[in-house]
């Protein structure tokens, strides 16, 4: 049965697609549709190439509002369900600003002459203000995905109801971290989830447009090599075989709905022992000065970094593996949205530590100085 508060508000479809159905069983009804726009990441606080999510993209949202007749916006969304409702919509971004538009779940082609006012797929599920309290939304898709993902019976954009996962508790889907049979880090799952909380105050569905900063949910680690200052081991590229990284997770869990104060439970991961290892990917952008660098996408605790590189006396190759564990707390519990670089210097038998470095993970065309860090200079000015 629909609420008091929808049955009361005024149905009126300013674009074609259809209503989209609510947990309780009815129907949104609303004064105007939903507009967003997608965004890689809040510029306040980053320095990407490119501010938004790249045209034809792909992601799935739900959003959840306060349904209850006597509802404010310091009521919990909680249960009764006649009292907090949501619905789940798929859209794709149709133009270089970030735009998005509904669109049906499979993402199947739809002709030009077929979509309506907005440019919405007819058929696709929308969003309508319901009231002029607090709605939230909750968007996800995988950055490595953007172009492939749907939501179809075996596709990966799938929330409540479509996905009833958790974890501790929570609705969390799982993402495995292994490496498996991957061969680079763009193989990996890299979710990316946006999450934010508006009232309709404006006058129109323009007005009302609402912007999805999407960040991602786990870390990534990039491993800078050189050979030793001192001349004690002199190493070239193919003599570095691998590195890896000791004690992450296998898996990483990321949050598809939300608490009753209306927040998100944070990016968590499953426990791992110490000793378990992650081989990671070899980086082809190698920062100058360095002989090779590696990358991976993982989450948890780091609890060290083991690298395996040989030399040759005579006929006889000779291995080391050395580890380096010299990481404080900041450096071991991997914060999700965080990039740490390790610019480390081979020696015989141990490792020299030139820099490490937290950043946030920025999707650019990152540049280096010559130490192997990030270069932060503003080339706009």
């Amino acid at each position: 049965m629909i609420t008091a508060a929808l049955a009361m508000a005024i149905a009126l479809t300013l674009g074609a697609c259809s209503d989209a159905e609510v947990e309780n069983g009815g129907k949104q009804q609303g004064l105007m549709p939903v507009l967003f726009s997608a965004d890689n990441m809040d510029a306040g606080v980053t320095r990407a190439s490119q501010a938004y999510m790249p045209n034809n993209s792909r992601f799935v949202c739900s959003m959840f509002f306060h349904a209850g007749a006597s509802d404010s916006d310091d009521s919990p969304f909680a249960a009764p369900v006649s009292d907090v409702n949501m619905s789940t919509a798929w859209l794709k971004v149709n133009n270089e600003y970030g735009n998005a538009v509904y669109w049906n779940k499979e993402f199947s082609d739809v002709a030009q002459t077929n979509l309506d006012d907005y440019g919405f797929d007819p058929d696709a599920k929308c969003f309508y203000w319901q009231n002029r309290l607090k709605h939230i939304f909750l968007a996800l898709t995988d950055n490595h995905q953007l172009k492939a993902g749907d939501g179809s019976e075996n596709g990966t954009l799938k929330l409540f109801p479509d996905l009833t996962e958790t974890y501790n508790g929570a609705y969390m889907k799982s993402y495995d971290l292994t490496r498996g049979s991957k061969n680079s880090m763009a193989e990996q799952p890299d979710p990316i989830r946006a999450i934010t909380t508006m009232k309709p105050e404006g006058a129109s569905s323009e007005a009302n447009r609402v912007n999805l900063f999407f960040k991602h949910q786990f870390a990534q680690i990039q491993v800078n090599l050189k050979s030793s200052q001192d001349e004690s081991a002199m190493i070239t590229y193919a003599q570095i075989e691998k590195v890896e990284l000791l004690g992450v997770s296998a898996t990483g869990y990321v949050a598809y709905s939300i608490l009753p104060d209306g927040t998100v439970p944070a990016t968590t991961a499953s426990p791992a022992n110490v000793d378990d290892a992650f081989q990671m990917f070899d980086n082809n952008s190698v920062p100058t000065g360095y002989l090779k660098s590696f990358e991976a996408i993982t989450f948890g605790t780091l609890h060290g970094i083991r690298i395996t590189w040989h030399e040759t006396e005579g006929e006889l190759p000779v291995t080391h593996v050395v580890t380096f564990k010299a990481l404080d707390n900041k450096h071991k519990n991997l914060e999700s949205g965080m990039k740490y670089i390790y610019n480390l210097e081979l020696r015989r038998s141990l490792i020299a530590q030139i820099k490490a470095e937290i950043t946030p993970w920025v999707d650019d065309k990152t540049d280096h100085t010559t130490d192997g860090t990030i270069d932060t200079t503003d080339t706009n000015e």
